[in-house]
């Protein structure tokens, strides 16, 4: 598998994220300062550049997973 480059890591990042708050605030999330899931409160509504680095690394995490999804599904990711 080809890893991401750092710039191509953090724009992916970012843009699973902007997908994961379009899909909470589609759903009726709000931000809160303090995640409630029984209010659909969440700490994490804020753009990329507002979370923590702990936040991003989750973004980063999911992002690393991707190549064995796609190879899983009989792709993968060639750089061109």
């Amino acid at each position: 598998m080809i890893p991401f480059e750092p710039d191509a890591m953090e724009n992916l990042a970012e843009a699973a994220h902007m997908v994961w708050m379009e899909g909470k605030l589609r759903n009726g999330w709000t931000y809160g300062p303090v995640t409630d899931k029984t209010k659909k409160i969440h700490s994490c509504l804020v753009p990329y550049n507002r979370l923590s680095e702990a936040d991003k690394e989750s973004d980063r995490d999911l992002v690393r997973g991707i190549p064995r999804i796609l190879e899983l599904a009989g792709y993968k990711i060639l750089k061109i």
